[in-house]
């Protein structure tokens, strides 16, 4: 029944063209239906990877015992840990693998696919591609949370640790916490960072900085390898076209979840705004992505600027109709007051939806059966991130100069952005490093002083005027 429905929804099965084997929502289609009850299916995927004892899992070449080149046989980053299994739906209770079998269904179609509502006999699927972003809001205990919990699911018994990562923030570390144990598969962090869960705003603040940083590297590599997306780069990544003596390596999708935003802002940490802005308007291409969850509607909290660059928003229960008007251009539309339902804009429409609710047993088994095999050595580390207030004003001898003071002095004339973050990315610091080197260039008055979540000022204006500076001192 479930091969006669999808063939005659979808069509026969094909094989993707080069327009589809780019993310972009304009060849995907809105939403997928599947049908609740069918048989259900292993989700390990079908791909089966080599097993020649001359096959080497990293990226280097492969050369026969008379040193001759072999030709170049494709990478396959899942090979990190071979023998990693997804997991089975036997983990869940009986009710919740009826609505998961459905998954496997559709999912092929998808880059980054995920249970999305489960309304009566229809489930559907979306694809986080599609909408790059998405905001989730609702009065306290509507059903926020476990629509996280259902995205992450989903996306855990789809991907292999090797093509995704997240990065948690949940400012009373209860609700997300129950991901620690998988930190080792498919986590993100600070070098040093001591508790996965991003809960303190400082803590916040750092990670979407290093989040920033990550994403301009990444548009680095884009551009050198001649691609417009991460899913391009990838690909010509494993056929072994970009050099990794040049730095390019294969690029794990990010997603960035925060439960409650309005509780960091709450706390007074308006500087998380303005990197959390540059993630959800730029990191799309280079596979970060955004699911920002919050309770707390005013401007104050959700800035009207953020909030007109995320167009996908899911809306629970608020307090008022005038509450729901701002996330929709129309009022021609009925408030869901059970809880677990929620209202979606789809195609100009708003559209009513309904969560599938996870249990914690569920949840724990799943990152049990995950914990349980062979992880990477550690979480997987984000760039190191320079805290200007760390340094700020700290004496040093201005005679004791960086050997790459004037390298540095260089970059920031030129680019006229007196970014410490800048000095990292682009001469490849650490950020103790960077910050010592920033706090040479203002003493030498070539930076204007910290002005906290805003860059310094660039007091020379152009090279002409460095390079007298330079013959001088």
């Amino acid at each position: 029944m479930m091969k006669g429905l999808f063939k005659k929804i979808f069509g026969p099965k094909t094989s993707p063209t080069s327009d589809q084997i780019i993310c972009d929502s304009s060849i995907l289609p809105e939403e997928k239906t599947a049908e609740i009850g069918a048989p259900i299916i292993n989700m390990e995927t079908p791909e089966v990877l080599p097993r020649s004892e001359n096959y080497e899992s990293d990226t280097s070449e492969i050369k026969t015992s008379d040193q001759k080149s072999k030709p170049r046989l494709p990478y396959y980053p899942k090979l990190d840990l071979r023998d990693y299994k997804f997991p089975g739906l036997a983990l869940f209770t009986e009710t919740i693998q009826k609505v998961l079998s459905a998954l496997t269904e559709v999912s092929y179609v998808y880059t980054l696919p995920v249970l999305w509502s489960s309304t009566e006999n229809r489930l559907i699927i979306k694809d986080i591609c599609e909408f790059n972003n998405l905001l989730i809001t609702g009065a306290q205990v509507t059903g926020k949370t476990n629509f996280i919990h259902q995205l992450v699911i989903s996306l855990l018994l789809r991907k292999h640790p090797s093509q995704l990562k997240f990065v948690f923030a949940d400012i009373k570390g209860l609700e997300l916490g129950i991901y620690r144990s998988i930190e080792k598969h498919f986590l993100a962090k600070l070098p040093g960072q001591q508790d996965i869960i991003l809960k303190e705003p400082k803590h916040l603040i750092h990670s979407l900085n290093a989040l920033c940083i990550e994403m301009d590297n990444r548009y680095d590599l884009l551009v050198n390898a001649e691609v417009r997306n991460i899913t391009e780069y990838n690909i010509k990544f494993k056929q072994r076209r970009l050099d990794p003596e040049k730095g390019h390596q294969y690029l794990p999708f990010i997603i960035l979840v925060i439960d409650d935003l309005g509780g960091y802002t709450y706390k007074g940490s308006p500087e998380i705004n303005l990197p959390l802005t540059r993630l959800v308007s730029e990191g799309y291409k280079t596979g970060i992505y955004t699911i920002i969850g919050t309770s707390q509607t005013s401007g104050l909290s959700l800035p009207n600027n953020l909030l007109s660059m995320i167009k996908q928003r899911v809306v629970f229960r608020l307090n008022s109709k005038e509450d729901h008007k701002r996330f929709f251009d129309t009022i021609r539309f009925d408030i869901p007051l059970e809880r677990g339902k929620f209202l979606y804009n789809d195609s100009g429409h708003v559209q009513t939806g309904q969560t599938i609710l996870f249990s914690s047993s569920d949840i724990e088994n799943l990152t049990a059966f995950i914990a349980n095999q062979q992880g990477y050595p550690q979480a997987f580390l984000l760039p190191e991130y320079v805290d200007e207030n760390v340094f700020d004003h700290k004496e040093f001898d201005v005679n004791d100069r960086d050997a790459l003071f004037e390298d540095a002095a260089k970059l920031i004339v030129q680019s006229q952005s007196g970014s410490t973050s800048l000095l990292q990315r682009r001469m490849k610091l650490g950020y103790n490093r960077a910050g010592r080197l920033m706090d040479q260039l203002e003493a030498a008055g070539i930076v204007g002083p910290n002005r906290g979540d805003k860059i310094r000022d660039v007091l020379i204006k152009t090279n002409a005027e460095l390079e007298k500076y330079l013959n001088r001192n």
